[in-house]
């Protein structure tokens, strides 16, 4: 069943109505939040043992990706499954166990290159926006 726009316009109008709030509320943010952190924990389930998570728990985005350990982890699960040819940066040659923000900066850096090398437009992000 296919609904019209004036339909669903008049539904996310009583949701903001009955205080659920729109794309940018609280609420919603913590939905996204939460919907892509529980993503980014399945996608890391077969590896969870080698990247230190706890079974049954979901990634914490801020704590989990700040050090961009889990990012290059991410990327790479993902290149996996598009059976891309990995050339161009070698994401799985990223720190480890960083130890300070430098180390930390080059995790974020070599994943976002990655991403860049595999055609992702980024914008806004880092110095590899265009």
């Amino acid at each position: 069943m296919q609904r019209s726009a004036s339909t669903a316009s008049t539904e996310l109008d009583h949701v903001e109505a009955a205080g659920g709030g729109g794309f940018g509320s609280e609420h919603w943010v913590t939905i996204q939040r939460n919907t892509f952190a529980n993503w980014v924990t399945e996608v890391l389930r077969a590896r969870s043992a080698e990247l230190g998570l706890a079974s049954g728990s979901s990634v914490d985005l801020q704590r989990d990706l700040g050090d961009g350990r889990l990012l290059c982890a991410l990327v790479e699960q993902l290149r996996q499954r598009r059976r891309a040819a990995t050339t161009g940066v070698a994401v799985n040659a990223a720190v480890r166990r960083p130890i300070n923000q430098h180390q930390c900066i080059d995790n974020i850096n070599r994943a976002l290159r990655a991403m860049t090398d595999d055609g992702i437009r980024l914008v806004n992000i880092g110095s590899f926006s265009q």
